[in-house]
């Protein structure tokens, strides 16, 4: 074949600068993220970390990865959520929760209204406070005006006896215990009048007084036991019977401001023999029955005796409690 080299070497040859106008360059192959120990150019002069390039990720929670469930708090900040006072809310709004504080506060409840019955009879504490106005004016004239009542026999319904204010003769304690503190605000002021008053004194007056009123009750069950009397009276009629004394304290009190000791004694010898008259009259159908041909000679001389006893020592009392503020 003829060629012709003349026209081959014509010339020098040219080198391609645009890369557009010639041969393309070649594509890189992409780069894997999962190629161990890849080196990798610098990028803004700071080197890339070696190893696995695995996108970050958060670590997962143990166990098992359930949402929260409504209503309660999520796993963050759980203890702040469980000291909250919201989640105490929550907390008590559901019914299972509130069903059980239920039960256990009816529980507890009668758990405790039972020992405070065992020590404390209430039910048979509120017949002694059911009185009224008419009962009250009656009673108070008895215990001063006793001499003329005929009658002193306290009336049954069912072998039950009537409650105070359908029977004047029944004992009740709202007149004692308004009579008590009735008697220490009349020694507030009588102490008061003497320029003697001072709120310890007046406590230790009423502290003194409960004290005496507890040994009185005391030294009459223990006389009822050492005499082995059986009555009918319980421990709240005793209680009753020996509170009407400061009826007659008050009164004493009350003329003394005015009449001084002349008064004072006056009142109180009075009174001593009235209330003596009325227990000796109320006692003695309580503490020796009607029907008392069972019971020997020597058993009615116990009961008379402790009947006396009982009124005896009422006038004694009351001047013991009141002397010292004349």
């Amino acid at each position: 074949m003829n060629y012709n080299h003349s026209s081959a070497r014509r010339g020098k040859p040219k080198r391609l600068l645009d890369p557009s106008a010639g041969l393309s360059a070649p594509t890189p192959m992409p780069q894997s993220p999962y190629i161990y120990n890849q080196q990798v150019p610098m990028t803004n002069n700071t080197p890339l970390e070696y190893g696995f390039n695995m996108p970050e990720q958060q670590p997962p929670a143990y166990g098992f990865n359930t949402p929260p469930m409504q209503g309660y708090p999520s796993n963050e900040n759980h203890g702040e959520e469980y000291s909250s006072p919201q989640f105490t809310t929550q907390l008590l709004a559901q019914p299972i929760v509130a069903n059980m504080a239920m039960q256990y506060g009816n529980a507890l409840a009668g758990t405790g209204k039972q020992q405070f019955a065992k020590y404390l009879p209430v039910t048979a504490l509120k017949y002694y406070f059911t009185v009224d106005t008419d009962y009250v004016l009656t009673k108070l004239a008895l215990v001063f005006f006793p001499f003329t009542h005929k009658d002193w026999s306290v009336k049954y319904e069912q072998d039950v006896p009537l409650q105070p204010r359908f029977e004047k003769n029944a004992p009740d304690m709202y007149i004692p215990a308004m009579a008590f503190l009735t008697y220490v605000a009349m020694a507030g002021l009588v102490l008061g009048m003497q320029e003697r008053f001072s709120p310890e004194q007046l406590g230790i007056l009423a502290s003194s007084a409960l004290a005496w009123g507890i040994i009185e009750l005391l030294v009459h069950i223990v006389s009822l036991y050492v005499m082995n009397i059986e009555t009918s009276l319980s421990t709240l009629d005793l209680l009753a019977y020996c509170g009407y004394k400061y009826v007659g304290i008050n009164a004493a009190l009350a003329v003394s401001i005015v009449f001084r000791r002349l008064g004072y004694y006056a009142v109180l010898l009075y009174f001593s023999g009235s209330l003596a008259f009325f227990l000796m009259r109320s006692l003695k159908l309580r503490v020796i029955p009607q029907d008392h041909s069972t019971y020997t000679a020597s058993g009615n001389k116990r009961r008379v005796y402790f009947i006396l006893f009982v009124a005896g020592i009422q006038p004694l009392l009351m001047w013991w409690l009141s002397y010292h503020l004349i």
